[in-house]
């Protein structure tokens, strides 16, 4: 009997030996049946690297891609200006034309909530186009709205100045939010700091100088999304945002830097993806300033500027020299057309015509993005070579921002600008005179001809006579050297390989409601 119980006890030890070796072979052996090694839990979060702080988050008060990253997915729109650009109802099911085409009446989707649990309404959307349209930052997209108006509780009318082409996409454009009434009326400024959408994900918390938090708002007419947990966080130094995404601190960052490309595009655990952007980099000159002032001093400085050397040095060559105010990507943009050529002998020569035969001292003022810091490096020894000594004063973005779109407290800058919708029209905003004190037109420049030719371009219903007109335009532009037109480049998205549905768009529009992960 002894010797059964030990051989028993022996059996049991054997067996139960047996079993732990086997639970210790692999961690895959404790996933659930049928899922293996591949039945991970998905990821819910998402961290994404912001290139700068906005300096809200009310569309209507502001005119700057970093803020717009973060209001798409806050806000909806009537109209959706999507990732691959096509239209599509928002949260307007319909929309109809008046015959003269100078109404567009909009039936309002049912039942839509803004994330305190308001629901939407025909005072809503009224509110929220008046608000804009009453706007300096967003003339670009309403100077032909005369006003919105309430037809019934579901239903509301957009009334034009005149009949307009690309009056869809300035319904959705990034700056026309519908925004909540009650809310925005009590505190428009705090409003900026603390919004109320109707979108995919609901503001949580805006730690300055750190990060911006977001979740995913469960009562979306669409249906909750998929990724709950949104942080951008501010990670200004571009270098310092691949870094944090190959450590994998953050999970995706729009535009890194040109320099990192080859590297990001040969990490197996980094997709990158790019396509060219609707967008024209150039030197804004404020007319009101010295060089402004100074017909020959502005040529000049044009025919100082090697774009071939500046996308090198600015862009590692990824990009394509520009001779036009207008973007490539819009109606009207003349392909052949030709802007002064490089020479250098020549731009020494206008500098002495100008009065400066000892050259002058100016500043550059730039940001810490490298869309403006890289070529300003680069314009600074450019402008060297023909006696002019730039001395670059490097701001933070808001303060940088201010100067030049607000104060107009600048001589020339590198800037850039992003087509508000695919036609030349959309230069009528920062150009035509009126715009100096009603506008964006932050040039100082007024021109009754260049006037008139706007006027012309965006009432005129042949589309033979419109080309024509911008081409007028654009010789208007290179003649008095209004702004000197430099290139245009790819814009790019690097992301965790897991991450599904990034797609680099045109205008730099992201959905963070469009991802997944694996």
């Amino acid at each position: 009997m002894k010797k059964k119980f030990i051989s028993m006890m022996s059996l049991l030890l054997i067996v139960m030996m047996f079993i732990t070796a086997c639970g210790k072979a692999t961690d895959k052996d404790l996933q659930p049946a049928g899922g293996g090694g591949d039945n991970k839990v998905k990821r819910t979060d998402l961290n994404l690297g912001a290139i700068g702080e906005p300096k809200t988050l009310d569309p209507t008060q502001v005119s700057d891609l970093v803020a717009f990253y973060v209001t798409h997915q806050i806000y909806n729109h009537l109209i959706d200006n999507r990732t691959d650009g096509n239209l599509v109802p928002g949260l307007a099911e319909s929309w109809t034309y008046s015959d003269d085409g100078t109404e567009i009446t909009f039936k309002l989707r049912e039942g839509v909530k803004f994330h305190n649990g308001d629901v939407m309404t025909a005072d809503d959307v009224v509110y929220s186009f008046e608000t804009a349209i009453a706007s300096a930052f967003t003339q670009g997209v309403t100077s032909v709205m005369e006003s919105m108006k309430k037809v019934d509780e579901n239903t509301v009318t957009l009334i034009l100045k005149h009949s307009y082409g690309p009056i869809e996409y300035c319904v959705a454009s990034s700056q026309i939010p519908i925004l909540n009434k009650k809310v925005h009326e009590a505190n428009p400024d705090g409003y900026g700091r603390n919004p109320i959408g109707t979108g995919p994900y609901k503001f949580v918390e805006w730690r300055s100088g750190d990060s911006i938090t977001l979740t995913a708002f469960e009562d979306y007419y669409k249906g909750a999304a998929e990724i709950k947990d949104v942080t951008f966080k501010i990670i200004t130094d571009g270098s310092t945002a691949v870094v944090a995404l190959e450590n994998g601190e953050i999970d995706i960052i729009d535009t890194p830097p040109r320099t990192d490309r080859q590297n990001l595009i040969n990490n197996p655990n980094i997709e990158y993806y790019e396509t060219e952007i609707a967008a024209t980099v150039f030197i804004a000159i404020n007319h009101h300033s010295e060089i402004g002032k100074n017909k020959k001093l502005r040529e000049a400085i044009a025919h100082a500027i090697d774009k071939e050397s500046l996308i090198i040095g600015s862009v590692e060559g990824i990009g394509t020299a520009l001779e036009t105010p207008m973007a490539k990507s819009t109606f009207g943009w003349p392909a052949d057309f030709k802007n002064r050529e490089y020479n250098v002998e020549k731009a020494k020569q206008l500098l002495i015509e100008a009065g400066y035969p000892n050259g002058l001292d100016i500043t550059l003022k730039t940001n810490e993005s490298a869309t403006y810091f890289k070529p300003t490096e680069v314009l600074q020894d450019q402008l060297r070579q023909i006696g002019i000594n730039a001395s670059i004063s490097k701001m933070e973005r808001g303060a940088f921002w201010d100067d030049i779109l607000t104060k107009r407290d600048y001589e020339i800058v590198v800037s850039a600008a992003t087509t508000a919708y695919p036609d030349a029209d959309y230069i009528y905003s920062t150009f035509h005179g009126k715009m100096v004190t009603e506008g964006r037109n932050y040039f100082n420049y007024a021109n009754p001809k260049l006037d008139e030719l706007l006027e012309r371009g965006r009432l005129s219903n042949d589309q033979e006579e419109r080309k024509q007109i911008y081409r007028d335009i654009c010789e208007l532009f290179k003649e008095d050297v209004v702004s000197i037109p430099l290139y245009t480049y790819m814009t790019p998205i690097a992301a965790n390989k897991d991450l599904q549905g990034v797609m680099a768009h045109p205008t730099n529009r992201m959905f963070v409601y469009d991802y997944s992960w694996k």
